[in-house]
Order: structure tokens, then C-alpha cells, then sequence
């Protein structure tokens, strides 16, 4: 047990200090000035302003994955199978998490009251750069953690190993949509896939793109926008 905890701390310490490095080289170092799909820039004065909730959310983020695993690893850990069953359980709850992520995201909008206390606070970013992914109210991330945990659950529990890769993917791509960087060839490959234009044009209209790692819960909920 105590390896799964030192995994996913350095893990999730990994991602977010890559996030966090990305985002300084975007907004001090210009990078792939070129292919950003906006052109506003946003200053280093913004993105240290932004640093101390930022931090205190990765903090918890990181607190909340350790005690789930020293106290409720039974619930959502089991024994590795196979690298099929592997796929099956990394891609089940990425589809799932996003399908809880949609509604959750959805209502944060549409109602005014949760929108203007818990959700704006996101939306400082018109122009997002990657660490803002987790630049958020503390309420809104929690809650969006019961996603995953719910889908977990519902399988009857995923092995470490796919816990890992979810991790991994899920985080990763929140920081690369939020990047504010064309994502043309990714989305030639896995056309269903969020790509950063698709929640850069979320971020800049405020409405519509309310999913995040597959486009067809805004599709099939007709709530895309271009």
C-alpha cells in the first residue's frame, strides 16, 4: 500500500510542476507563439497571482489521493489482470467520469447562483494557459472527483495500474486543453477526443464545450459550439 501512495504523490506532484513549468514557458518564453489559438497573451504577473490557490488545491488534491488509498484502497483497488482488461477499465472511467463531468460542468453554468459563487472563478482565465486547470474553486474539483470514484465503484474496482493511467491521461489532458495551443493532429487521430479548441472556444464564450475529454456528450446533448 504504502508504494501506491509514494507512486501517486511523486505522480501527481510530476504532473502539475510539468503544468505549472508549460505555463511559464508559454507566458515569459513565448512558446509556440505561433500556434496559439488566441492571440492575447497573458502576463507573468497573472499566472503568480494565480499561484496560491493553485497551490493549495494540488496540496489537497494531492492529501485526498492519499487518504483514499491508506483508508478505502478496498473500495476502488484490485489485483492486476491483463493489459486488455487494463484499456477496459482506463477507458470505462474516462467515460463515465466525463459523463458525470458534463452535467456538472453544465449546471455550473446554467445556474447563475453556483456560476457566479463556485465556477467564475475559473473563468478569470478568458485566455487559459495549462496550470489553470486546477485554478479553480476548492468545491468545484472535489465534486468533480465523485466522477471517477463513482465510476471505479461501479466495476467493480480497477487495478493500480489503471488507476495510474487515468491519472496520467486525465490530467495531462486537462493541462494540454488548457493550454491555449492548436491540437489539429490529435484530433485527425481520435476525432471524438477534446481537443484544446474545443474548451479554449469554452473558455472564451463562457457557454457551450461543457465536456472535456470527448466531444460527443456536447454533440449528442447539442450543446457544441464552433
Amino acid at each position: 500500500m504504502n508504494h501506491y501512495i509514494l507512486i501517486t504523490v511523486i505522480l501527481l506532484l510530476s504532473i502539475n510542476l510539468y503544468g505549472l513549468l508549460y505555463s511559464y514557458l508559454i507566458v515569459e518564453k513565448n512558446l509556440h507563439n505561433s500556434n496559439k489559438i488566441q492571440s492575447k497573451n497573458i502576463s507573468l504577473k497573472v499566472l503568480i497571482s494565480r499561484i496560491p490557490l493553485i497551490s493549495f488545491n494540488v496540496s489537497v488534491l494531492i492529501l485526498l489521493n492519499v487518504i483514499g488509498l491508506y483508508f478505502f484502497q478496498y473500495l476502488f483497488i484490485k489485483e492486476f489482470n491483463s493489459y486488455t482488461i487494463l484499456v477496459f477499465e482506463v477507458l470505462t472511467v474516462l467515460i463515465i467520469d466525463d459523463f458525470f463531468f458534463y452535467f456538472l460542468h453544465r449546471l455550473m453554468h446554467e445556474n447563475k447562483y453556483i456560476y457566479r459563487k463556485i465556477h467564475k472563478i475559473h473563468h478569470r482565465a478568458n485566455v487559459p494557459i495549462p496550470i489553470e486547470y486546477i485554478y479553480v474553486h476548492p468545491f468545484e474539483w472535489m465534486s468533480g472527483m465523485i466522477g471517477p470514484f463513482l465510476a471505479m465503484i461501479s466495476i467493480g474496482g480497477i487495478s493500480f495500474e489503471s488507476y495510474v493511467f487515468y491519472l496520467i491521461i486525465r490530467n495531462m489532458h486537462e493541462i494540454h486543453i488548457h493550454s491555449g495551443i492548436t491540437t489539429i493532429l490529435i484530433h485527425k487521430i481520435f476525432p471524438f477526443y477534446g481537443t484544446n479548441e474545443h474548451h479554449d472556444i469554452h473558455h472564451s464564450k463562457r457557454n457551450g464545450n461543457y465536456a472535456s475529454t470527448f466531444i460527443f456528450w456536447d454533440i449528442i446533448f447539442k450543446s457544441r459550439i464552433n
